[in-house]
């Protein structure tokens, strides 16, 4: 049996207007608990699942920033989790960092304990729209840590970038692409439209905030596509590209219905059929694991009907699309069912879907309207 393995960091420096992820300001001495947490409940959730033999596919260290930590708790994660675990051939091992906490000396011990793949939150590479997002890092930062040769000798370097940003515009949001695409060392980008969540610092001033207007927004789309392609990325995913060999391993696991662990708090777990969430308090987690209690928040079982809707949003926001024999093996029902064909048979008559057997996949156009779409399906 092979899964992938989540393992959330929830410390920042700070907390940026956009974020609605869980993640607290850095402590040392608090983090050095966490770690202990962390790896009592590997430990647990090994014995619940009866993991004891399973190989690791993925890895994915995100958060939060997993680059703040120490190379001594660092260390501790390395010596006491990694290579304990199993890995299968051409397994991936994700690392997201921020340009602020970068640093040469983690990468190399990052890359001789086995990481592959290195994701850096970049956002942008103009100066006063990180500084409007609430960003530690400037663009200075940013190009010196990608540019670290360091960053070269990974197997797989993503860069994230976000657009709709406020005062952003089309020319800026060219200028930060084409810096970010020119640069030989980056070979996965994922691009993201701002989403303003309501517990956000931009969710409260929501009204304040200078917007790009509907049209630019589009525009700032047309512009990512086209600049990807000139670059040679080839679109996998809504709001991911990369170069060919580069797609993130990681999250084609979520999308295609893989069972993945996550560790951490506010981390979630996928173990057909169950799915389960963690505890979203830090303190809470430890004082669980302290106890020998797994931190589980919430816990379901996903039955057929809730995992046909989810292969058909998530399906369709890949390049593949829907794989109606999949569909059938894992959700036991037709994906072009009597009553789904009429509509199946409008979208690619009009040119939102095509069909080449077993795979249903939105067109470029149709990807403009996918969770639409997704939702007249199901």
């Amino acid at each position: 049996m092979s899964i992938s393995l989540y393992i959330h960091i929830p410390f920042c420096v700070k907390k940026c207007h956009y974020c609605d992820f869980y993640s607290i300001p850095y402590n040392e001495s608090l983090a050095d608990d966490f770690i202990e947490a962390l790896l009592l409940e590997w430990k647990l959730v090994k014995k619940k699942h009866s993991l004891e033999n399973v190989s690791i596919d993925t890895i994915y260290f995100g958060g939060g920033t997993p680059s703040i930590f120490t190379m001594g708790q660092w260390k501790k994660i390395v010596e006491c989790l990694i290579k304990k675990l199993s890995f299968a051939k051409g397994y991936e091992w994700s690392i997201e960092c921020n340009p602020d906490s970068f640093s040469i000396e983690s990468a190399s011990f990052w890359l001789d304990s086995g990481a592959t793949r290195l994701s850096f939150g970049i956002q942008s590479l103009i100066d006063k729209e990180l500084l409007f997002l609430g960003r530690v890092h400037n663009a200075k930062q940013a190009l010196d840590a990608l540019n670290s040769p360091s960053v070269e000798r990974f197997k797989s370097v993503g860069a994230d970038l976000m657009y709709g940003l406020p005062g952003q515009t089309t020319d800026s949001l060219h200028i930060t692409l084409d810096t970010i695409l020119s640069l030989p060392v980056v070979r996965h980008l994922s691009a993201y439209e701002l989403t303003i969540g309501e517990r956000t610092r931009f969710g409260k001033h929501r009204s304040l905030l200078p917007l790009p207007a509907e049209e630019t927004d589009a525009a700032m789309t047309e512009s990512i596509l086209r600049q990807s392609r000139e670059h040679g990325f080839k679109r996998y995913e809504i709001s991911n590209f990369s170069l060919p060999g580069h797609r993130c391993k990681h999250n084609e696991a979520y999308w295609r219905h893989r069972p993945y662990i996550g560790l951490g708090p506010a981390a979630h777990s996928y173990m057909p059929p169950r799915r389960r969430s963690n505890a979203a308090l830090t303190d809470r987690y430890i004082e669980l694991l302290r106890d020998r209690t797994l931190p589980i928040d919430f816990e379901e079982t996903v039955d057929a009907k809730a995992l046909a809707r989810e292969m058909i949003f998530l399906g369709l926001r890949t390049a593949e699309g829907v794989n109606e024999a999949d569909f059938k093996s894992n959700a036991g029902l037709e994906f072009a069912s009597l009553a789904r064909m009429p509509l199946l048979e409008k979208f690619v008559q009009n040119g939102m879907i095509e069909h080449t057997a077993p795979f249903w996949r939105l067109t470029e156009r149709g990807m403009l309207f996918a969770d639409g779409i997704a939702s007249e399906l199901f």
